[in-house]
């Protein structure tokens, strides 16, 4: 098909107003009633660009072949502060030359009356005084940027022209913004508009014939309805268009179709009037329209448009759909997403938006997507594209898609990747780590640049693990290249590095070996070479080695405490390089806080501290600061935990928003604020921590488990028992089979007992109290025995239950432990019958748990003693206040001078009663008997 020419034909076309036969028809008929005597008013609305301003001059046009005198007026927001000025350009054809006229310096000092002395009262003076020689039309345009004191005196104006012959006539714009409109000329008026007309898109005919008349007749029916898509019949997008593409085609062919790139069309109108129909829509609508240009590929874009334009949700439907009937969106299949009507208008709108708008568009999106847990890979299509971040998101978003690249063979992705994380904060590790594997694949694709990044990621690495990996991958693209010799060099000097330098090769060994302890299969590499080494040469092998294998001993359920503290003693007698110190200290602490034995623990984590200004992401202070903050949750310390300023780096402890980059830290502190009641913060504080992405550590593991913790005491075991069998089998995966680190499998086992399933139960109650026998402390076993026994439940259950708490109240300080071993030997004296002996030991639960402020296994007691038919307590369960009404009259008794017996009589109960009364009265006061109880009575609030 041969493109038409434009040669012969000029852009003089007749001009005509399309489809806007109404408003005008309405508008010589109100002039009719005008010129009679009888005045009116006339609004014409329509959105930005939709032909209101051409309306009103066509109705002046009108106006003036008929002899009426037509006072016009532009409004405009650059104006908006000047009173009065746009009645004064009105009047200023009749004002001209006439004396000079009393100014106001702004509309404050008007009252709104047109009768008095003032300006306002002039210029309705002279409107009156013209109409006796003709009528008079009054057009303003765009009355809604017009000046206050204007609108107000136009509005007043609007009242009182039903016996004039004056026809006001103003323009609006009216269309549905994300920001409330302001009150609509006619609300001013307080009257309704006899001809108020609404101007919409002009409809496809219309607007093809528009095309027609400035490209000529013969323009192709492709390129006509595009030009109509993407102008969405609006007029003043529509000639904005057309005019580009008649200077595109005046020394040429029209194109067939319509350019979807901005950059190919000659003239820039269009661009130009797509930005000013921008600006009209005001600071929210436009950035919201400009978010929706880039985000409409997004499947649910209507879910960021408001999060990443700042935009009201409740407006954004409404604003789509105004948007939709004028045609400049449109709905796109299968799924119905709001997409601009034509690629060109999106572009147009894009190119409103300067580098850093649009980066920071880019930026907020994906940080919402990686927020909600999106994939990594939709996260980094935004990444790609802006600077730098400074989050740890970003990089582990970055490195996340680079690795799913790599797996899926994307060899191009996944170097783009890489190399925008270089760009990001990192440290000298990651850094490392992340130029090994960019220098890797550009290496095999090819790319000379591999070996320079190889290069420096050997220089920057500073562990053992890295420098090998970074020079056996430089090796390995040095040999590629040809250059074995150079190869052969690096690894030489590699291995001369560490030849004269015991300590630093200890000091890389123990580094390593904590690094890797974040990701399981590193770990156990390192300990495999660590066991290795040990076997063949034990020499090398520096005392954080071996304390780091007493570690892997511990866990795998190879050694019991006793054996781990023999060990960790005995090294920490070794003479130590500062250099080596930290790490040591951080694991016997460690060691020490599994054992129990957790007041050495204390002096280890003191001495680590105080004796070594480590930076804070050093990973022995980091280690030790994990030791300190569950040593406090393994006592019961909850609120010491959540106060503990050393800890959180803030004045007043742990508060809402608080979130560590120690993930251990944040789950001791979830499993405080479970414990101590307020499992709203906690939740938060789990959706925080979830946010920020899973990991291979093994404080993911910790955090599993305190989120399942938290979920068992919200009522949801379904999803704490998942959380307590991922933690299993994460735990598997790195061989830690011991529950001194984390006791998923009698949490587990709570769990399907809450599920009705004591099936499954049973088994990981026994697997556990084998474990733990194995490490022999009275915290672990009594744990496995209290869940075995509520697992088996019977009278072999009691047994059990009976055992876990003789054996956790034979303990040198209070274990936490003890309160649910209470509370399951309770549960099992009911279900045997034996109901005194349940409340005994219930009540002793409901006391400890409130003297720990364990508010969680508090409220547990109170339902437990409900179910044995015990009366609803006070919520204290010490002091005077804590005593039932029976339990104060006999201890009253008592300090009067009475006996049991006497007491007895005057109460109609027997002795017993009256012993039981005063056994509970002493527990709960704190005193061990009658001579203690007058001044017990009288010091207890």
């Amino acid at each position: 098909m041969t493109a038409p020419s434009l040669q012969g034909h000029t852009r003089d076309h007749p001009g005509a107003l399309w489809e806007r036969t109404e408003p005008l028809a309405r508008a010589r008929t109100l002039l009719g009633r005008a010129r009679a005597g009888a005045g009116g008013l006339l609004v014409i609305r329509g959105a930005t660009g939709s032909g209101r301003t051409a309306v009103l001059e066509a109705v002046a046009r009108d106006a003036a072949r008929t002899g009426t005198t037509v006072l016009h007026a532009r409004c405009s927001d650059q104006e908006a502060d000047a009173a009065f000025g746009v009645v004064l350009q009105m009047f200023d054809t009749l004002l001209h030359g006439k004396s000079a006229v009393p100014w106001l310096t702004d509309g404050a000092g008007w009252d709104g009356s047109l009768y008095g002395a003032g300006l306002p009262s002039r210029l309705w003076s002279a409107l009156r005084s013209h109409t006796a020689q003709a009528p008079v039309l009054l057009a303003v345009d765009d009355v809604h940027l017009a000046d206050a004191p204007s609108r107000r005196w136009l509005a007043q104006v609007a009242r009182r022209l039903d016996r004039l012959p004056v026809l006001l006539a103003v323009t609006e714009r009216w269309q549905y913004d994300l920001v409330l409109p302001g009150p609509a000329f006619t609300d001013r008026c307080g009257r309704p508009a006899a001809g108020q007309c609404t101007l919409g898109p002009l409809g496809p005919a219309a607007a093809a014939g528009v095309v027609r008349d400035v490209l000529g007749k013969d323009v192709p029916r492709p390129l006509t309805d595009e030009c109509v898509h993407a102008s969405g019949g609006n007029p003043m997008l529509l000639h904005a268009l057309l005019a580009d593409l008649y200077e595109l085609a005046t020394d040429g062919p029209l194109p067939l179709r319509l350019p979807e790139s901005r950059d190919r069309l000659h003239h820039g109108s269009f661009g130009a009037a797509v930005t000013r129909w921008l600006h009209s829509a005001g600071a929210e609508t436009r950035t919201a329209a400009r978010v929706l240009a880039e985000l409409q590929d997004e499947e649910d874009v209507l879910t960021f448009l408001p999060q990443v334009a700042g935009s009201d949700p409740s407006r954004i439907d409404g604003w789509i759909g105004e948007l939709t009937r004028q045609g400049l969106l449109r709905p796109t299949p299968p799924d119905g997403r709001p997409a601009f009507a034509h690629p060109l208008l999106r572009e147009a709108v894009r190119n409103t938006v300067d580098r850093h708008q649009r980066m920071d568009v880019h930026r907020r999106t994906a940080e919402l997507l990686h927020s909600r847990g999106d994939r990594d890979d939709a996260v980094v299509r935004y990444l790609l594209s802006v600077p730098a971040v400074g989050e740890p998101w970003a990089v582990d978003a970055l490195l996340a898609a680079a690795a799913r690249a790599v797996r899926a063979g994307r060899t191009g992705e996944a170097i783009a990747c890489l190399r925008r994380v270089l760009e990001e904060p990192l440290s000298v590790r990651r850094r490392g780590e992340a130029l090994t594997e960019l220098g890797c694949l550009e290496a095999q694709d090819e790319r000379p640049c591999g070996v320079r990044h190889l290069a420096e990621a050997l220089r920057l690495q500073r562990n053992v693990a890295g420098k090998v990996r970074a020079a056996a991958s430089l090796g390995a693209a040095l040999v590629a290249r040809g250059e074995v010799h150079t190869a052969l060099d690096v690894l030489g000097d590699l291995s001369d590095e560490f030849t004269g330098s015991t300590d630093l090769a200890h000091a890389v060994q123990a580094a390593t070996a904590l690094v890797a302890s974040h990701d399981g299969d590193s770990w156990l590499r390192v300990v495999a070479e660590l066991r290795r080494i040990g076997a063949q040469a034990p020499e090398r092998l520096a005392p954080t080695a071996q304390a780091l294998l007493t570690e892997y001993g511990a866990t795998a359920g190879h050694l019991s405490a006793a054996d781990v503290m023999e060990r960790a003693r005995a090294l920490m007698t070794v003479p130590l390089d500062p250099l080596l110190e930290p790490y040591l200290l951080a694991s016997t602490a460690t060691l020490a806080q599994w054992a129990d034995e957790l007041p050495e623990a204390d002096r280890w984590v003191a001495r680590g501290l105080a004796a070594h200004r480590l930076p804070k992401l050093h990973p022995g202070r980091q280690s030790l600061l994990s030791v300190h903050a569950e040593s406090l949750v393994m006592r019961g310390r909850y609120r010491a935990l959540l106060a503990d300023t050393s800890l959180w780096g803030t004045r007043t402890g742990w508060q809402a928003g608080t979130l560590s980059d120690n993930a251990h830290l944040n789950a001791q502190a979830l499993v405080a604020l479970t414990e101590t009641g307020r499992l709203t913060e906690a939740a938060r504080l789990a959706d925080a921590v979830t946010a920020r992405g899973t990991n291979g550590s093994w404080e993911w593991s910790e955090f599993l488990y305190a989120r399942g913790m938290l979920r068992l005491a919200s009522g949801d075991p379904g999803s704490a028992l998942a959380d307590f069998l991922e933690c299993g089998s994460r735990q598997s995966a790195r061989q830690v089979v011991s529950p001194v680190v984390t006791p998923w499998r009698s949490a587990a086992a709570d769990c399907y007992l809450a599920l009705g399933s004591p099936e499954h139960a049973v088994p990981l109650a026994t697997e556990e109290r084998r474990l733990a026998r194995i490490w022999a402390t009275p915290r672990t076993v009594g744990r496995a025995l209290r869940a075995l026994a509520a697992s088996l439940g019977g009278r072999h259950g009691l047994e059990l239950a009976q055992q876990a708490v003789t054996l956790l109240r034979n303990t040198a300080e209070p274990l936490p432990e003890l309160i649910p071993a209470l509370l399951s030997l309770g549960t099992a004296f009911h279900r045997c019958g034996q109901r005194l002996q349940a409340r005994e030991v219930l009540r002793e639960a409901a006391q400890r748990a409130e003297r720990t402020e364990a508010v969680r296994l508090r409220l547990a007691a109170q339902e437990a003693l409900r179910g044995c038919g015990a009366r609803p307590r006070r919520t204290r369960h010490t002091g005077s206040v804590a005593l039932t009404p029976s339990e104060r009259r006999v201890a009253l008794l008592v300090v009067a001078g009475h006996s049991n017996s006497e007491i007895a009589a005057l109460l109609h109960v027997a002795v017993r009663t009256v012993e039981t009364h005063l056994t509970h009265g002493y527990r709960k006061l704190g005193i061990r008997g009658r001579a203690d109880l007058a001044a017990a009575l009288k010091a207890s609030p």
